[in-house]
């Protein structure tokens, strides 16, 4: 998590993140310091710690360890598309639907700021397959 959280305060502008947005003004100089792999590393370590977190809170099985991991990814998944601006096109009251909450009213400005990337999905494929693997090696046989 703290490799994903240093992309957005070494790569990324301040201004557009959510959580350093209110610390924009005492941004420096922005370091490229993980260059074209900055773009889809806080996708690929979000599904990795998340996925990895809902395994050790499901159980150690296999079965467990397969259904964490692919449900993660649902997760990931469904929100990267809901990015897509062909779903947009599909269902343009899906932006109504979401006004009201707190909670509602982040998502829809995560999905009208956000844009669908083909590499997240795929970074986030990685972070699930990774985290079960990494569950897998710490799982001791009987």
């Amino acid at each position: 998590m703290l490799v994903g959280t240093c992309v957005y305060l070494f790569d990324r502008d301040w201004g557009s993140t959510q959580f350093l947005a209110p610390l924009a003004e005492w941004q420096g100089e922005q370091l490229p310091l993980f260059g074209t792999l900055g773009l889809v590393l806080p996708s690929f370590c979000h599904a990795y710690a998340f996925a990895l977190l809902l395994i050790m809170a499901l159980g150690r099985s296999g079965r467990v360890r397969r259904l964490g991991a692919a449900a993660w990814f649902a997760v990931a998944a469904g929100l990267e598309l809901l990015q897509s601006q062909r779903l947009d096109t599909l269902f343009p009251e899906s932006t109504a639907l979401l006004a009201g909450s707190t909670v509602s009213n982040s998502l829809q400005s995560y999905i009208v700021n956000g844009r669908f990337d083909s590499g997240d999905l795929a970074a986030a494929a990685l972070g699930c397959l990774f985290a079960y693997f990494v569950s897998s090696v710490l799982e001791v046989p009987k």
